[in-house]
């Protein structure tokens, strides 16, 4: 499963905002040579597949590839200016 960071909840909340919903995050066409290409985007509800995560208020839908390319990840989130950096990174 994936770990959402204190830091990546608190962007994750901030990119939502006052929206209903959460966050998505979606494989894309492609890899970007770790895996596959991952996309983000707020939406009002998971798709009816999406594996639903929450950490400190946020709410993030994860589609079935997205699920098994990030199962023993992290997210974290680095937040600069008008800006947020997301990464991922391994679970050790």
């Amino acid at each position: 499963m994936l770990t959402i960071t204190p830091d990546a909840a608190d962007a994750l909340r901030a990119v939502q905002g006052a929206k209903e919903g959460g966050v998505r995050i979606a494989t894309a066409t492609g890899t970007n040579g770790d895996g596959p290409s991952l996309t983000l985007e707020v939406v009002p509800a998971p798709e009816p597949e999406d594996e639903v995560v929450e950490a400190d208020g946020a709410r993030l839908y994860l589609d079935p590839v997205a699920v098994d390319a990030l199962d023993g990840k992290v997210l974290d989130a680095q937040r600069e200016a008008d800006a947020v950096r997301f990464s991922v990174f391994d679970d050790d």
